[in-house]
């Protein structure tokens, strides 16, 4: 059986959760930057969470509702009736990389609540680091309690079905919407190759209405996209197929790879997919491929519909392993794609122009064998791509601007 625990006894659990975190070190909060969206929640829940709680005789907690893109306490057929009050909701989204300099953090999100001037939020930043024991997670910034009507803009009027029309108005959702943004500051907030964070968002309801979170944001627009590819490999197997591998660091929020091909380099069809397992290494069989040369890329989606492209590898013979330098497609507009010999962590690629001097310089990412290059900032026109594996060799190939 579940314990059952009084609101009265939430509320001071989390201030006592608060004055822990800032025991150690008190976090500093400011209005904060909130342009860039990392879970819009417009198609699924995002990988984020909400653990129910338990306070007096009503469960509290947070649902996504799919058919209006946002987490309610609303859930049909099962809570259709004025909630109880008051009540405590808590949020979790799913990790993060932290977009912002060490010792800042960003959150903001959209809210629906019944009276901004009485009901509260807390937000707090959990680290998470994957170490050679384990996993460890720590608080390492609090808002403390907030009032939602404190941050600017001033919430407006919401009445569900007449300031927003949807086909599915909700009863007992109405009140004042608006957004916070708010940047936390903290030296604990200590970003890493193996550190992501979480943040966990408390709602503190007084009205038997219900209430909305969505748009969550944890900084400006330059987000980083959640996966690095380092290599996209393909080759032909005795089945009348393709085999492909390619590996990633840095995933995180990814939902699933889209492998396209193409048989010209420059439109791709998708011929497959492999859900994201949180693993270095990914694979996918491509059957019944036409003999002739193809190109094959990688694309990553995702929770919040964001995307992200491999480079792009062909195959003309049983496989895509080079030891020339070349360069697909030809001409190219906006990237283009140094197939290589896997390097090492001393090796990098130039751009030069006709004569010799050097645009631009690429560091491969160690153990790649495929380097996309973006030349969208290029004038049109005609250079070279010069490999150096830091050994001595150094190949050369013609590059063509449109």
């Amino acid at each position: 059986m579940k314990k059952i625990y009084s609101v009265r006894a939430i509320l001071v659990g989390l201030l006592f959760i608060s004055s822990i975190a800032n025991s150690q070190t008190p976090s500093q909060v400011t209005s904060g930057v909130c342009d860039g969206v990392v879970a819009n929640f417009n198609f699924n829940d995002n990988g984020a969470n909400s653990p129910s709680i338990y306070g007096s005789i009503f469960d509290s907690s947070f649902y996504y509702h799919a058919g209006r893109g946002y987490w309610t306490d609303y859930l049909p057929p099962y809570r259709t009736t004025s909630p109880g009050f008051p009540r405590v909701m808590n949020i979790i989204s799913a990790p993060y990389p932290n977009p912002n300099p060490n010792g800042t953090f960003n959150v903001g999100f959209h809210y629906i609540v019944p009276n901004p001037a009485v009901d509260r939020f807390q937000v707090r930043v959990i680290s998470v680091t994957q170490g050679p024991t384990g996993t460890v997670t720590n608080v390492v910034a609090t808002s403390g309690v907030q009032f939602f009507a404190a941050w600017p803009p001033a919430p407006t009027p919401y009445i569900d079905g007449v300031t927003s029309p949807v086909p599915d108005p909700t009863p007992f959702l109405n009140g004042f919407e608006g957004n916070v943004c708010l940047r936390l500051i903290d030296p604990d907030i200590a970003s890493g190759p193996s550190t992501t964070f979480r943040v966990e968002l408390t709602y503190l309801i007084n009205e038997g209405s219900f209430a909305v979170f969505d748009n969550l944001s944890i900084g400006p627009q330059t987000l980083s996209l959640p996966v690095d590819f380092i290599g996209l490999v393909a080759q032909r197997n005795n089945s009348n197929g393709v085999d492909l591998r390619w590996d990633v660091s840095d995933e995180v929020n990814v939902r699933e790879y889209q492998v396209e091909r193409s048989a010209s380099g420059t439109n791709f069809t998708t011929v497959g997919t492999a859900v994201a397992k949180g693993k270095s290494i990914y694979s996918f069989s491509n059957v019944d491929v036409p003999s002739t040369t193809l190109f094959y890329r990688i694309k990553s989606m995702d929770y919040d519909g964001k995307y992200k492209y491999s480079g792009i590898v062909k195959i003309s013979g049983n496989n895509s392993f080079s030891n020339q330098l070349q360069l697909y497609p030809v001409p190219a507009t906006n990237e283009v794609t140094a197939q290589h010999r896997r390097v090492m962590s001393n090796s990098r690629i130039m751009i030069t122009g006709s004569a010799g001097q050097i645009i631009r310089t690429i560091i491969p990412v160690p153990g790649a064998s495929h380097t996309p290059i973006d030349i969208a900032g290029l004038p049109a026109g005609v250079y070279f791509v010069r490999m150096d594996d830091g050994k001595g060799d150094i190949q050369s190939a013609k590059l063509i601007k449109n």
